[in-house]
């Protein structure tokens, strides 16, 4: 009986594939504190710049500092954002989650 190499090799190589995308790929485990950082869009929500200002402990303490950075610009938009990480891919700060409650 002869012993199926092409078959064998096609698993193990596809094993292998199957286990370096799932090690390659970040996970989505928090590992840190949960902390804040506010956005103040000084040249336009638009514009693509702003001041951020980080390690916030609440929404509430980041919107304050906002506001108030916001009213010494002239009432610029701000939003706050939690576990904010810089994208190189996108060349800009994503979070997990970014809120404006006013």
């Amino acid at each position: 009986m002869k012993f199926p190499v092409v078959p064998v090799f096609i698993l193990i190589l596809f094993t292998c594939v199957v286990s370096a995308i799932w090690f390659i790929s970040p996970s989505d485990k928090n590992t840190g504190p949960k902390t804040w950082s506010a956005f103040i869009y000084n040249h336009g929500y638009d514009s693509g710049k702003y001041k951020k200002t980080d390690n916030f402990d609440s929404y509430e303490t980041c919107s304050d500092f906002a506001r108030e950075q916001s009213a010494f610009y002239d009432d610029v938009p701000w939003e706050c954002g939690s576990m904010c990480q810089f994208d190189t891919r996108k060349q800009g700060f994503q979070c997990k989650e970014m809120k404006n409650e006013r």
